[in-house]
């Protein structure tokens, strides 16, 4: 049976989004990402997670000279999204007394096959005695990832000599001896609001 009485017209959306008052007055949100790693069959992997999942292991760690160099990857966007401001990145450090590595973060747009970087370089080179949290800011202006694209975050950390140094990668914040402060690393990105 029809309705005997005729709906009113209303231009109002029927979805109720709600934004945090400080996001609509930069016109960007933040959404954090965690270092995490995975294994399977394949070996290890790496990646950036939206959510505080526990990570295969607590920490990548490096006792000789040289650098451990990864890329953690994540998934492909469905819609395009654009970073505007700066990102902000902690990172949760430790390494044997005196030993002074060097921490080096790069983002990339990713597709599968080609990297592009967005955004500069950001390094710091740090004395360590004790667990550290590094802070480091890296400034995104107006860069497009496209959907099917993945947002990528090299991480890199280096020293000559042969000191052990370690770097956080458990979004769960599990404890442990050697990172007692923390041992969770975050990347956190101002993506811009189409409001």
């Amino acid at each position: 049976m029809a309705d005997l009485y005729p709906q009113p017209y209303t231009t109002t959306s029927p979805v109720l989004v709600n934004f945090d008052q400080t996001d609509v007055a930069n016109g960007t949100g933040y959404e954090d990402y965690y270092l995490i790693e995975s294994e399977d069959s394949g070996g290890k992997d790496y990646h950036l997670t939206p959510n505080r999942d526990f990570s295969n292991t607590t920490f990548l760690s490096q006792s000789a000279s040289g650098s451990i160099d990864e890329d953690f990857d994540l998934t492909p966007f469905i819609f395009p999204r654009t970073i505007n401001g700066t990102v902000l990145i902690s990172l949760a450090v430790d390494g044997d007394s005196g030993v002074t590595p060097d921490f080096t973060v790069e983002l990339y747009r990713w597709d599968g096959s080609i990297e592009t970087q967005i955004g500069s370089t950001v390094t710091i080179n740090v004395s360590l005695s004790a667990p550290k949290m590094l802070y480091m800011r890296m400034e995104v202006e107006n860069e497009l990832i496209p959907a099917g694209e993945q947002l990528r975050a090299r991480v890199v950390m280096a020293d000559a000599s042969g000191s052990t140094r370690r770097l956080g990668i458990d979004p769960a914040g599990r404890t442990d001896t050697s990172l007692s402060i923390t041992t969770t690393s975050k990347i956190s990105v101002p993506f811009k609001l189409d409001l």
